[in-house]
């Protein structure tokens, strides 16, 4: 297996990476009326009762813009806590795992206090009541990310919808945790007013709820919707870099679409750049959590770096957790380095305590080590 480039950086370079921070042309306007369209449904979390067979352990569902009907699955505590939170998590690029098996990952987090709601995106397995396989490669051999790239309107563009999945999950987790529209049993701690909402992403997950969590932030007046954040190796950042480099992963799949269409390749570049992470990021100003790696080509480590870098965190409320190859087998070593970082979450994500006492034991491991601050 060959190492992933480091793609003639440093460490310091590689890690202090920063996008175009410019936005689209069209970025204001386009938002802007997504929005619109986002808030003219009301989603409720509800049983699922139709099944479906691409995923059927799918336990639950939401009905996100356009009538998909997003799967997904709810993960309470199993030691008699009561729920002082929620957690809406998302999957990576070439997810496969049914929602059984994610679930398990959450459990530890879920037993912090926390309702913990795993979803599948529209088009992947457990989504795909009613619109069928979005991940297989379409006509120009893309992936998921290529889906109405190159349609007649932005709107067509699976990408921004599967935001608006993400935000959805949010609202409905809320209103779950508020008693709202939803006859889902959750025992909610009766001496919290306003639980968090908090979003975890890895890769395209990680993208994704940036992207989320910049849309929703400010949206409600003296309440931030979002209030902790947590991405691995999050990509949908950078554009501009990415297609200039070796291309992996979804920019491999966004650059078939625009060799199949260079008449059209500034519009459908724009296009592309509506939806940068490292552009949202600036408006995220919530506790964040991130996992980047020293080398990674399917995430690239500086384009990961540039979304986690555009976040807008105080810099004592944000926290760069080091592996070194990201989507990268790389031994036993880096292996434990990811298990620390899963760890981490389940610290930074606890609601009964504030993020900057629970990541305080794990500064000194942040870059480097294999034992926990427990000594495991």
């Amino acid at each position: 297996m060959i190492e992933p480039d480091d793609y003639g950086l440093s460490d310091v370079q590689t890690f202090a990476h920063i996008g175009d921070p410019s936005p689209a042309p069209d970025h204001s306007r386009f938002w802007r009326k997504w929005y619109e369209r986002l808030i003219d449904d009301s989603p409720v979390l509800c049983a699922r009762t139709a099944v479906d067979e691409s995923d059927p352990s799918a336990t639950h569902e939401f009905v996100s813009v356009g009538g998909v009907r997003i799967g997904c699955a709810l993960v309470l505590p199993k030691n008699g806590r009561t729920v002082r939170a929620s957690l809406v998590t998302v999957h990576g690029y070439k997810h496969a795992n049914a929602l059984t098996d994610s679930t398990r990952r959450w459990q530890a987090i879920a037993d912090t206090g926390i309702a913990v709601l795993v979803i599948r995106l529209r088009g992947y397995p457990g989504s795909q009541i009613g619109i069928g396989d979005m991940t297989t490669p379409d006509q120009h051999g893309a992936g998921w990310i290529g889906r109405g790239f190159a349609g007649e309107h932005h709107t067509d563009w699976i990408l921004p919808n599967a935001v608006a999945d993400v935000c959805n999950a949010c609202r409905v987790m809320r209103n779950a945790l508020l008693h709202r529209d939803t006859d889902v049993p959750i025992m909610v701690d009766s001496a919290i007013d306003h639980p968090g909402i908090f979003l975890a992403g890895k890769s395209l997950g990680g993208g994704l709820v940036t992207m989320a969590a910049g849309q929703l932030i400010g949206k409600l007046s003296g309440e931030s919707i979002i209030d902790r954040l947590a991405v691995a190796l999050p990509s949908l950042g950078a554009w501009n870099w990415r297609l200039a480099h070796r291309q992996s992963g979804t920019t491999l799949d966004i650059q078939k679409i625009l060799t199949h269409h260079t008449d059209r390749s500034s519009e459908l570049i724009d296009r592309l750049r509506l939806c940068d992470a490292g552009v949202h990021g600036r408006k995220v100003r919530v506790p964040t959590l991130g996992m980047l790696a020293r080398k990674d080509d399917v995430a690239p480590a500086p384009t990961a770096a540039a979304v986690f870098n555009s976040i807008d965190a105080d810099p004592g409320r944000k926290w760069r957790f080091v592996v070194p190859y990201g989507h990268f087998e790389g031994g036993i070593g880096n292996a434990r380095r990811h298990a620390l970082f899963e760890r981490a979450m389940v610290d930074f994500f606890d609601p009964s305590r504030a993020t900057m006492d629970s990541m305080s034991p794990w500064e000194p491991i942040l870059h480097e080590g294999t034992v926990g601050p427990d000594g495991r």
